[in-house]
């Protein structure tokens, strides 16, 4: 079996372990119910894919890497840090940037499924796994966390006198 691959769903794995630090900031942050129930789904989202992925590992014969998932929440729980320290509420840009990375890897778990719906032909042992239908996921995914990622962009970057003198004019 190929280490590469093994290694390309292991760093997956520890991606979407950090991501789910930053959903749970963003369900601990917002206060607009809509956003809130957005970020749950996200989470409960992620944390299938996690278990996909490992799927998709032992089926291969391959093995989740406890030390990579490690780093992962170790990666993101620093990232996580200098993003508070910039302010994680709204109108802070910490919460913005923390949306902008979670928008990435999102992201990076579109172009995942794109690269695994190719290769999967000599991977037998999932040919069960619809790997379109999880790229549509991810995309649905991804305009979600956007939306909100530009909702915060308007609140970061534009401020209350700019607000009014654009809705006078």
């Amino acid at each position: 079996m190929n280490p590469e691959i093994e290694r390309y769903l292991n760093d997956h794995l520890a991606g979407a372990s950090g991501a789910l630090l930053m959903i749970q900031q963003c369900i601990d942050t917002f206060e607009e119910p809509h956003a809130v129930q957005f970020f749950k789904e996200l989470k409960s989202d992620v944390e299938a894919d996690r278990r996909l992925l490992e799927q998709l590992l032992t089926r291969a014969g391959l093995q989740p890497s406890g030390m990579l998932k490690t780093a992962g929440n170790l990666t993101a729980r620093i990232g996580l840090l200098k993003l508070m320290w910039e302010g994680f509420d709204a109108g802070e840009l910490g919460l913005f940037e923390g949306l902008e990375m979670l928008a990435i890897g999102v992201q990076g778990k579109r172009l995942l499924w794109v690269t695994l719906k190719e290769i999967c032909h000599w991977y037998p042992e999932w040919k069960d796994f619809d790997f379109a239908a999880l790229e549509l996921e991810a995309i649905r995914q991804r305009d979600g966390v956007e939306f909100w990622r530009i909702e915060a962009a308007r609140d970061t970057f534009v401020s209350a006198e700019r607000r009014a003198v654009a809705a006078s004019a």
